[in-house]
């Protein structure tokens, strides 16, 4: 409390002013109360200011999702175990009509080259023709129907045989063409072996277009091609060795080297058959396959 009179403080129970007396009973004047300063850190607090770009909307703020990547792959067909137990179906069945044919193809064949050794350029393409009525034994005998020895000169017929003997040849010379670059020529080799069957099946396509056609169809499977044909070779190979070791055993190696020939002469005689069923199995699930 103060004074009214001399602006004096008054202590809380003193009835006058002790300066000048003035009675307190006179309507006591409060002492104004200064107003507290607001803290520093207010003051120096920047003013919020709107955000930049607060009318964008998010769509606009938020960058477009990327574009789905599409990888093409080709189908998964069979393994390899698969075809060979297709190809040992097959072969089950008529077992000494299909090695028989194998025989009389290789025994044409190689009496062809011995007779027109001189005369390469009408050799090769009889010998060539004489393997596309081979692979139309292996397309019958793959899908159960008879098989005869004339089929193997199916190739010959008036109507067909330019085009067949075209097909085959251009198959060759490309296949020699790439022999000369290493890697490559595995490549290419299996990149054309289903020309003899494309030639066999669409009696109108052209001996370059079969060409064409074995490319795309092979594509993405000659890597599994490949492996059939070095699987085989390579178990023959482990089983010649085996048996050769086991017959350098004292008294009993006689039996190990009995069973090495017998071996020896069975992969001779029916390996061309058995692998060539092989193909043929690929050639149809490749086929199935690009007709889906």
């Amino acid at each position: 409390m103060i004074c009214s009179n001399c602006g004096s403080p008054i202590p809380g129970e003193a009835k006058f002013c002790p300066v000048c007396g003035t009675p307190v009973s006179a309507a006591p004047v409060e002492e104004p109360v200064p107003a507290q300063a607001a803290p520093a850190a207010e003051e120096a607090a920047p003013k919020e200011e709107p955000a930049a770009n607060w009318y964008q909307s998010a769509e606009q703020q938020t960058p477009p999702p990327a574009a789905p990547v599409y990888v093409k792959t080709k189908p998964a067909i069979g393994g390899i175990l698969e075809f060979y137990r297709k190809a040992f179906n097959v072969l089950k069945k008529k077992p000494i009509r299909l090695w028989g044919l194998s025989l009389l193809y290789l025994l044409i064949s190689s009496l062809v080259f011995s007779l027109g050794s001189l005369v390469p350029l009408i050799t090769i393409p009889i010998v060539l023709v004489l393997s596309l009525g081979f692979t139309g034994v292996l397309l019958d005998g793959y899908h159960g129907k008879d098989v005869r020895s004339e089929q193997l000169f199916q190739g010959f017929r008036r109507e067909e045989v330019v085009r067949n003997g075209a097909g085959m040849c251009w198959m060759e010379l490309w296949t020699l063409i790439w022999g000369f670059v290493p890697i490559m020529n595995i490549i290419k080799y299996y990149s054309y072996c289903f020309v003899p069957y494309i030639l066999l099946t669409d009696k109108e396509i052209t001996a370059t277009e079969a060409l064409r056609k074995s490319m795309r169809m092979t594509d993405g499977y000659k890597g599994k091609l490949f492996g059939a044909d070095v699987l085989i070779v390579v178990a023959f190979m482990v089983a010649l060795l085996v048996l050769g070791l086991l017959g350098q055993i004292p008294y009993v190696g006689w039996i190990f080297m009995i069973a090495l020939v017998l071996l020896y002469i069975a992969f001779i005689l029916f390996a061309p058959i058995f692998m060539g069923l092989v193909r043929t199995a690929f050639f149809e699930d490749v086929s199935a396959v690009h007709e889906e």
